[in-house]
């Protein structure tokens, strides 16, 4: 029999692997690596990813709700992250592209965590 995994914890499970996005960045920039080792990595990373969203606990109509509240938190701050603080650093002349990058991948990892951690509180909380 298979064991079924919590969407909460499925949720900590993407966050970790979220993680490697901003270390992926920095490795290939700061090393200037040229292989595709790491390429082949992420693939595997999602294939197992893949498998263990197979079997994951079915959403209820609570689970998907907080779901969607969590969604919505992170797409605000989405916008603020994205549109106010690095779009006008993207047009700025003389600042560094690491800068840039460095900015976004670590602001998709801190999207995805916060994303797991609101809706962790959300549901712990019973607040829908």
């Amino acid at each position: 029999m298979k064991e079924t995994i919590s969407l909460r914890a499925m949720m900590f499970v993407q966050a970790a692997v979220a993680l490697l996005i901003p270390v992926y960045y920095f490795v290939m920039v700061t090393y200037r690596l040229r292989s595709n080792v790491p390429l082949f990595l992420a693939i595997v990373l999602l294939l197992v990813i893949g498998r263990l969203k197979k079997r994951t606990e079915a959403a209820d109509e609570y689970a998907k709700q907080t779901l969607r509240i969590a969604d919505s938190i992170c797409f605000r701050l989405a916008v603020v992250l994205m549109g106010v603080i690095l779009l006008p650093l993207l047009f700025m002349d003389g600042s560094p592209e690491w800068l840039a990058g460095g900015l976004l991948t670590m602001g998709i990892f801190l999207l995805i965590l916060i994303r797991a951690c609101v809706f962790a509180w959300i549901d712990r909380c019973g607040m829908v």
